[in-house]
């Protein structure tokens, strides 16, 4: 049986800079790091929280598939992170230099701002709501 989402792949277009963005800028916390048959593997996730771990791959790290992966670095959608306070972790990653599409706007499920990654990448961040209260 299923028991959680444990690790979801980013294709980036530099370890090094992804890691520097997501640990400087986002504050995650490297959780695996080391050589693989296909490279280096290297995976993050928020600091102190129950989050799946995001993985950092580079499209050669898939040979089979590397040009085809090469064309969603800049396209990669679906990161939601729940944050306590969407407008003030805006506040707080616009400092650091996190490049948003907007500011946190209203939704019926909660507040959330989209910021991108240093590849153009989507992350959402969410202030969710209790279901049914919106």
């Amino acid at each position: 049986m299923f028991q959680k989402l444990s690790m979801v792949t980013r294709i980036v277009t530099d370890q090094e800079e992804a890691l520097a963005f997501y640990r400087d800028k986002l504050g995650f916390e490297i959780t695996r790091d080391f050589d693989g048959p296909h490279g280096r593997f290297l995976s993050v996730a928020p600091a102190g929280g129950e989050s799946a771990d995001l993985v950092l791959m580079t499209p050669d790290a898939f040979s089979e598939k590397s040009e085809e992966l090469a064309t969603v670095i800049g396209n990669d959608i679906g990161l939601i992170y729940e944050v306590d306070d969407c407008r003030e972790t805006y506040e707080n990653l616009t400092e650091k230099g996190v490049t948003f599409q907007g500011e946190p706007e209203q939704m019926p499920w909660g507040i959330q701002a989209v910021a991108f990654d240093q590849d153009g990448n989507d992350i959402v961040i969410q202030e969710s709501v209790a279901p049914n209260s919106a």
